[in-house]
């Protein structure tokens, strides 16, 4: 038998390399130049070495057609029409996180009074807050009241709920959907405590996760799902705000409202699209 030694032979050089293709090169990896590599993509024909190849339903890709697969593939949507989170809640994590980490460091960092200082204390005068030097009514008190916590009783309650709802919401709506909802509805809580409360120092994470149980109720009735116990629930903790003295019912309120019109917005938005 006769051997063809022209193209697509393999010839042995004076070294006794072994090459391959029209002139005989070795075929190395575009990533990495300096590893030889006979194992070749199935979508660009490539070379491509043990460390860039990625598993395919058949045969082998390189990872540089695996991330423009990635980047060419439309977001998976949940039945909302949000574009879906996957994998853990993030989000839920870092803020239970956030909130966990005030509450122990806090108290070493600033000192026994360290909720005054960054809780909200709605009716301040400038005659009050030059007797106390906990007090004032900086802009940033709007945001760092959401992560006081005045007892391990509190704080516990609201990382449970925050967990509770923020693994179901933020894989539906999408981990920037979900913090935005989360940060508007601390506003809207802290907004609704400068105009309905007048006076104590008021902090909690409640505000926000009022405003995630009714965008949760909203969901709910947008999938036509049973959505009552959850409001009549939601319902019966704000009315004990009223009744039990040193709970901000006012940042409940104004939380569970701008965090329902939020997700509105956010309805709106998807409708509109569609």
């Amino acid at each position: 038998m006769t051997s063809d030694a022209g193209a697509g032979s393999s010839n042995s050089d004076s070294n006794g390399q072994v090459g391959s293709g029209m002139n005989g090169a070795t075929p190395t990896c575009p990533r990495h130049p300096d590893r030889v590599s006979y194992v070749r993509c199935q979508r660009c024909n490539r070379p491509t070495c043990p460390q860039c190849q990625r598993p395919a339903s058949v045969g082998i890709q390189c990872v540089d057609c695996v991330n423009d697969a990635k980047k060419a593939q439309r977001p998976l949507r949940s039945r909302l029409g949000f574009a879906a989170a996957q994998g853990p809640p993030m989000v839920t994590y870092v803020l239970i996180g956030l909130n966990v980490a005030v509450f122990v460091f806090a108290p070493l960092l600033i000192g026994d009074a360290w909720a005054g200082y960054l809780g909200l204390w709605p009716g301040y005068t400038a005659e009050f807050g030059a007797q106390y030097l906990d007090v004032g009514d900086d802009w940033y008190r709007w945001i760092t009241s959401g992560f006081v916590h005045f007892g391990w009783l509190h704080l516990g309650i609201n990382m449970f709920v925050l967990w509770q709802f923020g693994s179901q919401l933020e894989p539906a709506l999408g981990r920037a959907r979900f913090a935005a909802l989360y940060a508007v509805s601390l506003l809207g809580g802290s907004l609704s405590i400068e105009l309905l409360a007048s006076s104590g120092v008021h902090g909690g994470a409640s505000a926000a996760v009022f405003g995630l149980i009714a965008a949760y109720a909203l969901v709910l009735k947008r999938l036509q799902l049973p959505f009552q116990s959850l409001l009549a629930t939601a319902g019966i903790w704000l009315v004990v705000g009223f009744v039990l003295p040193g709970v901000s019912w006012q940042g409940h309120l104004g939380g569970a409202i701008v965090g329902a019109l939020t997700m509105l917005v956010m309805f709106r938005g998807v409708d509109k699209r569609e």
